[in-house]
């Protein structure tokens, strides 16, 4: 687990919340995402929820400015029943999975890389038997672009969250030709779910022949 305040830069640090944090935690959610949110692109995330992570749940891993919190994410362990991943990642019930779940960034620091140092922070203070996934909206390039570039290949597109489309991204740590490899349209699911049913999976950022982000799919090295 994580020990202490690790620097994320020289201006910025990073460690677990506590239930002290919440007020925070409620009020970078709303400075964040604003008054309205789209659930096609983000899952919204109410203090309830909050309340139930700080409960047990799992954990918030927080970046600080001197006092100030301004980016969070969230390690989820405990699953609603509906949104439960086992079966879809060929799991046992019971086995210890761990959702990279909810993640905000304070507007003024965007484009500092916030994003990606959570992700690596809770991958860090996982238990190491516990297998990590996440979900994406398929319309949300930046998150999923961080998610790839951290390690979680896209599996699968489901549908969670009450019926929103999203990729299933599994740190699972294949590795992947980039000689045998294509790149899709994210918006394209028809396509991509015949490639992931033949083994296929999305494991880098490419570019469309029209400029716009694309997904680089391969196939899992074997060995």
């Amino acid at each position: 687990m994580m020990r202490g305040a690790l620097a994320v830069s020289s201006d910025l640090t990073l460690r677990r919340l506590t239930l002290s944090d919440l007020a925070a935690v409620d009020e970078l959610n709303l400075l964040a995402v604003g008054p309205r949110i789209d659930p096609n692109v983000v899952k919204p995330e109410s203090h309830a929820y909050f309340e139930s992570i700080f409960a047990g749940r799992g954990f918030f891993v927080g970046v600080f400015d001197g006092p100030l919190l301004v980016a969070y994410a969230i390690l989820q362990h405990d699953h609603a029943a509906k949104d439960d991943p086992r079966e879809s990642l060929g799991l046992p019930p019971g086995a210890p999975v761990g959702r990279l779940a909810g993640a905000r960034v304070a507007p003024a620091y965007r484009g500092r890389h916030l994003q990606r140092a959570l992700i690596a922070a809770r991958v860090a203070a996982a238990p190491p038997d516990m297998l990590l996934f996440s979900t994406a909206a398929p319309v949300n390039t930046p998150s999923w672009c961080n998610l790839l570039a951290e390690g979680f290949p896209i599996r699968d597109i489901q549908f969670f969250f009450g019926g929103y489309a999203r990729y299933l991204m599994v740190r699972d740590g294949s590795s992947y030709d980039p000689a045998a490899s294509i790149v899709v349209d994210p918006l394209d699911t028809e396509r991509q779910k015949v490639l992931f049913a033949e083994g296929w999976r999305g494991y880098a950022r490419g570019q469309l022949e029209t400029g716009a982000p694309g997904v680089i799919f391969g196939k899992p090295a074997l060995g």
